[in-house]
């Protein structure tokens, strides 16, 4: 079968760190105070995990965070590898703060081919309210601006709360004046510092429903950027009723492979095995573990992301729970955790 001659994913994406220098409210993943950022990859070891897909052409890399830019020089030397490497597509997130002119020439020239900027409306005080710092708005604002003025291809995330989810149009009609390529908006992902602000930043269902259908409508003008509504346990839903090989991979800023960034379990480390190693010993077929189709079944909409309140076994309300793909006993460690959702 397929699954068993391909030697690698398609996409990989790592939390290259989970420092911060903002405590944005809707965080899934707590960057800036979750417990990843305080024993994180070294550069040694970062690199040493891009030089494994030497053999391997990857379509996408994505440097994701925390605030990707607190480690700038490494991003540069990884992605000056994954460039020699074939990768087809080097990406990164950030938040603008730290995105000057000299920054955006680095990257550019290491082989980051798109950036995405976060703008959480066309307000200052939206965006700075959802990023829990004033004065962000402007930088988010310059980040954008210097990079469409170097002709960097530039994506945008929008996140839609209570108080900025009118701002849509606006947003998008600001954006058409620079040429920015691509605008995402999603529901809010009730994780991490997210599930703490949930009462005072999440839109009600009726505020939902009016922004997907703007979105139908501006979209209909075929103005660009095309707003892209994402949905982000789609796949959890697709993937559990089928056996897929995984194209993706997702490692966190302390080495932890995790079974889905949505899901509470990790699947091994890289400071225990090389990422090859898990490949070969299950990684890529993990799709077909029944484990991970009953932690997705849990997951019907974003508001049961937040394990603490959902319907799963006590045992996942504390924390991810770890099995080690190469040291552990898979089956029997599955067997008894399968038997908590009866």
């Amino acid at each position: 079968m397929l699954k068993d001659i391909v030697i690698g994913p398609h996409q990989v994406s790592l939390d290259i760190t989970n420092k911060c220098n903002l405590r944005c409210l809707h965080c899934y993943n707590s960057s800036g105070e979750n417990y990843q950022s305080q024993n994180e990859l070294t550069d040694e070891e970062v690199l040493a995990f891009i030089h494994e897909f030497k053999d391997i052409k990857l379509l996408n890399f994505c440097f994701c965070g925390g605030e990707t830019l607190l480690r700038k020089d490494l991003i540069v030397k990884a992605a000056k590898l994954l460039k020699e490497y074939d990768c087809e597509n080097i990406a990164m997130v950030s938040n603008g703060i730290l995105m000057t002119d000299e920054t955006i020439d680095e990257l550019v020239e290491a082989g980051i081919n798109k950036i995405q900027i976060s703008l959480d409306g066309i307000k200052p005080e939206s965006h700075d309210r959802i990023r829990n710092q004033s004065g962000v708005y402007e930088k988010a604002i310059s980040a954008i601006e210097r990079l469409r003025k170097k002709g960097v291809n530039t994506g945008v995330a929008f996140t839609p709360t209570s108080f900025n989810i009118d701002e849509i149009r606006a947003v998008r009609d600001y954006l058409s004046t620079l040429g920015v390529d691509s605008l995402r908006a999603q529901p809010l992902m009730i994780m991490g510092r997210a599930s703490k602000n949930v009462k005072s930043i999440q839109p009600s269902n009726e505020q939902y429903r009016r922004l997907v259908n703007e979105i139908k409508q501006l979209n209909m003008e075929q103005k660009d950027p095309f707003i892209e509504w994402g949905d982000p346990v789609d796949h959890l839903i697709r993937f559990r009723h089928k056996t897929f090989m995984i194209t993706n991979c997702a490692v966190r800023s302390n080495g932890e492979i995790i079974a889905d960034p949505y899901l509470p379990l990790v699947l091994g480390n890289l400071r225990n095995h090389s990422f090859r190693e898990y490949w070969e010993h299950g990684l890529n077929k993990m799709w077909e573990m029944q484990l991970v189709k009953k932690l997705a079944e849990n997951i019907m909409c974003t508001s049961e992301m937040d394990v603490e309140k959902n319907n799963m076994p006590e045992i996942f309300k504390h924390g991810d729970i770890y099995i080690d793909l190469i040291d552990d006993d898979i089956s029997e460690i599955s067997k008894w955790l399968l038997k908590l959702f009866k």
